[in-house]
């Protein structure tokens, strides 16, 4: 009699390295559709849920999640930021299928790096406080990417995760002969004794010889973060002095060329923003200027739309940028 065969229908390839964290995997089509859609809209932050399913594990990595749909967020084509609602929550729960879970988001920064700013992380702890959902994020352009999650308030990057593809038909899967009932008689009585024995050392030591190992994952090349700008401030006048902004080259000073009447102070309308000037320094982007400046980030489109700028990769060293110093005032 000829022996029984086991073949493997589907290999796994992991991008990073591979520690006690929740088990991310995604599905090669659906890793293929986060890719398609980012680039289709490149303008701005955009974004989708990740559904699929969760299983629970007996080791250290505690759960996988296998990410089997994306469901884009509808928005602007050039939106500054993505913002969830519960509306979009909503429809995304009513069409879970039967076993299915939101297991976390997707979330683009083109040009600006992967992290979370303030507003997402608002964002995450609202609509998926559970410690195994993920928030996956892209930069399209620096072509980096990275998964986040949370638990119990503190922050932690995963190292890496999975791309599972299915085997073509034609493709040469790994066989493995199975073992005779003997032989898996012997086997179970030597896991017992080495249980009773080694405890957790032998639990090991069972693992890698008894169960059917898992193919070799080969490793995808990852590209490696570069450290984060350092922005040079230039130095600001102290709050307990009042400032007068500069007038812009080519206009007059209407307070310098007309002689004070009275003593009274016009404040300016509330609605006629402030700005300081910014130079440009190496190493400096629109998103680490905000970031610096403004406290936050997500709010480099602001400076984007004073100064003029289109394409964020378009900053020389030595430019002069007009940034607003109240973000509020529109």
């Amino acid at each position: 009699m000829g022996k029984e065969r086991i073949t493997f229908s589907t290999r796994r390839f992991l991008v990073g390295k591979a520690g006690p964290f929740p088990r991310l995997v995604f599905r090669e089509e659906v890793m293929l559709a986060i890719d398609q859609f980012s680039h289709l809209h490149s303008l701005g932050e955009h974004g989708g849920f990740l559904v699929g399913r969760k299983q629970e594990l007996k080791s250290a990595e505690q759960y996988e999640l296998m990410v089997e749909r994306f469901v884009p967020i509808p928005q602007k084509s050039d939106a500054s930021r993505l913002v969830i609602n519960q509306d979009h929550y909503r429809t995304v729960q009513m069409a879970l299928k039967a076993g299915e879970e939101i297991l976390g988001w997707v979330h683009t920064h083109p040009g600006f790096g992967v992290f979370l700013s303030k507003l997402d992380r608002e964002q995450h702890q609202r609509f998926f406080p559970k410690p195994w959902q993920v928030a996956y994020v892209m930069d399209t352009q620096g072509s980096e990417r990275a998964a986040y999650r949370v638990v119990d308030g503190e922050w932690s990057r995963l190292d890496g995760y999975y791309v599972l593809r299915d085997m073509a038909e034609n493709e040469v899967g790994i066989a493995l002969d199975r073992p005779s009932p003997w032989l898996r008689m012997v086997v179970a009585v030597l896991i017992v004794f080495l249980l009773i024995l080694g405890g957790t050392a032998g639990y090991s030591i069972i693992r890698d010889m008894y169960f059917q190992p898992e193919p070799p994952p080969q490793p995808l090349t990852q590209t490696a973060m570069e450290p984060d700008p350092v922005v040079t401030m230039q130095p600001v006048q102290p709050e307990s002095a009042p400032r007068r902004e500069s007038p812009a080259p080519g206009t007059e000073d209407s307070e310098t060329a007309a002689p004070a009447r009275e003593t009274t102070t016009i404040a300016p309308p509330p609605t006629v923003p402030r700005y300081v000037e910014y130079v440009v320094k190496r190493g400096d982007n629109l998103w680490s200027i905000a970031g610096e400046l403004l406290g936050d980030p997500s709010l480099y489109r602001l400076i984007a739309e004073e100064n003029g700028i289109s394409n964020p990769n378009s900053l020389q060293v030595g430019d002069l940028l007009r940034v607003p110093t109240d973000p509020s005032v529109q």
